[in-house]
């Protein structure tokens, strides 16, 4: 069945206590953007099973999503949740990703195939040492901010900036192996989407394919960032960014 409408979302991150009243912003309102969509892609990282639900409002945003994603459901939407590497398949929590890949069918019959971009295969992904031992240290680190208030509010006068740069070159060093990654899944694919990477650019070709990327929600977090989600209206994507007015798309490139 072919699909005129689609909202993709990714690298929310739920549990990053520094960006909590961004994360509040975007569920109040993240029905708003669904707007008339056939289609809901949780695109990885939604819950970020690395830092934890440290204080009371992070277990607050995952059942307001819970509940969001079931009125989705009961109004008739598909809603797919795409494995994302802070996401826990396995998790006791009450949202949890069943697949790594999802392809789809646009309204011109062109073919969509999202990933989030850590993994490329149908093996079990194998942990690197960012899995494996980075995810203490950010454990760690969000329990510190989420228990003590003044660091909290100190975080965007210098240490969010460094935790930018820090992840603005991780996505630098990723980037560069993603299209040789990527390619041989793009073979009977039409358009591809990813999310995974924070900064960058909205869209580019690789191996003569149009990919746009998600996009993040993390802008109180990494700071240099940019909160973004994607639509398809059509055949058309659009990067879209909430304003005071509402959603609106966004020709900005990030």
């Amino acid at each position: 069945m072919r699909t005129r409408r689609a909202l993709l979302l990714s690298d929310v991150h739920i549990g990053w206590t520094v960006c909590a009243r961004g994360h509040l912003r975007l569920l109040e309102r993240l029905h708003e953007a669904a707007d008339d969509a056939e289609l809901i892609v949780l695109n990885g990282d939604i819950v970020d099973h690395h830092r934890g639900l440290p204080r009371p409002i992070d277990t607050e945003l995952v059942a307001m999503l819970t509940e969001l994603l079931h009125r989705f459901r009961a109004e008739g939407r598909k809603v797919v949740y795409v494995e994302g590497n802070h996401d826990e398949p396995a998790s006791d929590l009450p949202l949890a990703p069943d697949r790594w890949l999802f392809d789809w069918e646009g309204a011109h019959g062109e073919r969509v195939r999202v990933l989030h971009g850590h993994r490329f295969s149908d093996e079990v992904f194998q942990q690197g040492p960012y899995e494996r031992y980075g995810r203490h240290l950010i454990r760690a680190e969000n329990w510190l901010y989420a228990r003590i208030a003044p660091m909290r509010m100190s975080y965007r006068m210098g240490p969010g900036w460094l935790v930018g740069a820090v992840g603005r070159t991780e996505d630098i060093l990723w980037t560069r192996d993603f299209p040789g990654r990527v390619s041989p899944l793009l073979g009977d694919t039409d358009v591809l989407v990813h999310g995974h990477f924070h900064f960058g650019r909205a869209h580019r070709t690789i191996a003569g394919k149009p990919v746009w990327r998600t996009g993040a929600w993390v802008s109180r977090g990494h700071l240099g960032s940019k909160d973004r989600m994607l639509r398809y209206t059509d055949g058309r994507f659009e990067r879209i960014e909430l304003t005071p007015r509402g959603f609106r798309p966004t020709e900005d490139g990030l």
